[in-house]
This record gives structure tokens, sequence and C-alpha cells, in this order.
């Protein structure tokens, strides 16, 4: 699904700086439709949405807004009269592209990774603190003074802006023959590829981490899932992240591998799986949700297991915007997009690698 209909290009009068115009316009709509969603819904209901991912615990996928919604949105982000016909149009069309397009997009690093929103921001970094203040509770006697701790010792790491960018050329030839089609389809692929990206710099943080995150296997699935989240919640104790043994955790795996973590989760205590196989153990841990990627790769020898949020975050200085330029001796108009975005793990602890055996 496309907001825009190129084809009707073809129907504007005059010279082609005018239809260049419109263009522009248009490819920057499409550019700017999967951040107007997350807008709308919010960057931690935006990820429920995306591909490849299977919600548990009662977990539910956010409703997405209505063509009413979206067109109220619209004349306020534009100041757009609200009767105007051809903003109720493209509302209906938006409605459209997020109930077809936006599933179809990997946003399941958005249920791992802490927004910071840098967009209206000056600041070309931010810092993943980590305060250890030694603070420790005592029991105090009536009247007796309590003595603050001070020498607390704090470093950072710091998550500069990074610029991703792509370009096109798009020939002269297609607008005059009205090859629209064309147009459609490298526009396709240039927001395709540009969020594929973006999934792939998040999940390579994971898929890069070393072996001391890894949980060996032991005896079958649910006891390895068990030992995994112990560990986590072990080691976050120490770390002031008031995490109880009912945190939510996130499961990122291969594609060909979902089908297993699936039936691992059906180990639930009172389940058949448990009842008929004595020497199972039912799953101790609360898990909100299943992330299947293709970035994780098929010969991976285990799945990763995220408390999410916390260290692990990430920042959002520039959305997906496109420029163009006039090359005449090319006779085309050459587009280039770029966006804005970095994240880390300031935290390794909050991440296990489960092997499989």
């Amino acid at each position: 699904m496309r907001i825009s209909n190129f084809a009707q290009l073809a129907q504007l009068k005059g010279d082609d700086r005018a239809r260049l115009k419109a263009l522009h316009q248009a490819i920057s709509l499409e550019f700017s439709a999967p951040a107007l969603c997350e807008e709308l819904l919010g960057e931690s209901q935006a990820g429920l949405i995306g591909k490849g991912i299977t919600l548990l615990e009662g977990t539910r996928a956010p409703k997405l807004p209505d063509a009413q919604r979206i067109k109220s949105f619209l004349a306020r982000k534009w100041a757009t009269p609200d009767d105007n016909p051809i903003l109720s149009d493209v509302a209906m069309r938006i409605e459209s592209f997020f109930h077809s397009n936006m599933p179809e997009i990997d946003l399941g690093y958005q249920n791992l990774f802490q927004l910071v929103d840098l967009r209206q921001s000056s600041q070309d970094s931010f810092d993943i603190i980590d305060t250890n203040g030694g603070i420790t509770w005592e029991q105090r006697a009536p009247g007796a003074a309590v003595k603050p701790r001070r020498e607390i010792s704090e470093s950072s790491t710091a998550v500069k802006y990074v610029t991703w960018a792509s370009g096109i050329g798009l020939l002269d030839d297609w607008l005059r023959f009205n090859k629209f089609w064309n147009v459609q389809q490298v526009v396709d692929e240039f927001r395709a590829t540009a969020f594929d990206k973006k999934a792939e710099m998040h999940y390579g943080l994971l898929t890069a981490l070393g072996a001391g995150v890894e949980t060996a296997f032991d005896t079958d699935d649910t006891k390895t899932f068990n030992n995994a989240a112990a560990t986590i919640l072990r080691n976050a104790r120490a770390k002031g992240y008031a995490v109880g043994q009912n945190a939510g955790f996130w499961i990122v795996c291969a594609p060909e591998k979902l089908g297993r973590t699936m039936q691992m989760l059906e180990a639930t205590q009172g389940s058949a799986m448990v009842a008929f196989q004595a020497s199972r153990q039912p799953l101790a841990y609360r898990v909100a949700g299943v992330i299947a990627t293709t970035f994780v790769g098929a010969a991976d020898t285990g799945y990763y297991l995220v408390l999410p949020g916390r260290k692990l975050q990430r920042g959002e200085w520039q959305d997906l915007a496109v420029e163009s330029q006039r090359d005449i001796y090319a006779s085309a108009t050459d587009w280039v997009g770029t966006q804005k975005f970095n994240a880390a793990i300031g935290d390794q602890t909050q991440v296990r690698r489960v092997k499989y055996a």
C-alpha cells in the first residue's frame, strides 16, 4: 500500500519544476509515514506491531488509529482545514498504510531498547550513566542519626549520533513518459532498506556480544531458560533496577528456531507438556514476547534472552528524510535519503545467549 498515487503526477500542467516539486512532496510523505505512526501510537506501542513479533502473557498489540484520528492529527500538525477533501483522502490512505505496511517493518528492537528522543534537541550525543552509590539500608535506633553516603562513583558511556544515508537517481524519461511504476518501486525499496538497516544495527548489538553472556544448555530448554533468567535477575540485583521475578523478558531468535522457542514456552505450570514429562521444569519467569528476525543467523547456536530497557538505550536524532538535486549531465534527479540514530548496550548482564544444546 502506498499513500501517494504517483501516476497522478502526469496530470500536472506546467513546467517540469512543478512536477518535481510535487514528486518531492509525495516521496517525503511516503518516507514520513512510519514515523507518523510511531508518533500517533507512541514508541512503546509501535514496536508491538512490527514484523516477526509474537506477544505473550496478555501483552496486546495496540489498536491502530483510524482515519478520523489521523485526519485530526494532520490538521493540527500542518494547520490544514479539517474539512479539506484532499486531507480526508490522504488520511484514509495513511490508515491503510498503517494496517498493511507497518506490520511488515521489523520494529521488534524497539521493545528492547529504551528511547532517548533527541529529534528536537541540539545535543549530538546522550550518556548511558553507570551510577554506583553504594547505598545500604540499616536499622536505625530512635533518635540515631542517618549517615549519608557521599562517595559516589559515576561513569558513563557516550552514544553519539550516526548518519545513515543512501541515494538514487530518478531518470527524466520516467517522468516524461509517465513510467511511474519505476518511481513507485524505487521509493518502496528505498524505504524498506532504510528500516532494514535500522533493525540490522540494533540486533547487531546483540549478536556481537561475546561468549561471556552465554548460558550453557542444561538437560532441556525450559531448565536452560530458567537458569538464564535467574542469572539476569541476580546480576540486576546489584544494579539498582528494582527487578523482581515477574519482570517481562523478551526472546530474540532466528525464524528457523521460532517453532522450538514457542514449544518451550508451552511448558507452563499445569500444562500437559509438564504433566506428562516428569523431568521437565515449568517456565519460572514471564516472557512478554518473542521476536523472530532474520538478523539472527540461521546457524546461531542459541537465542537471546533480554531484560529490556534500563541500560539498553537508543537515540533518535532524525527520521528518514529526503533531499533532491537536478543533474543536467545525466538527465536525472538525484535523491538522497538520510536518517540519524544510534544505540548501545550499556550493561551486557541484561542479555544472555541461551544455548540450544
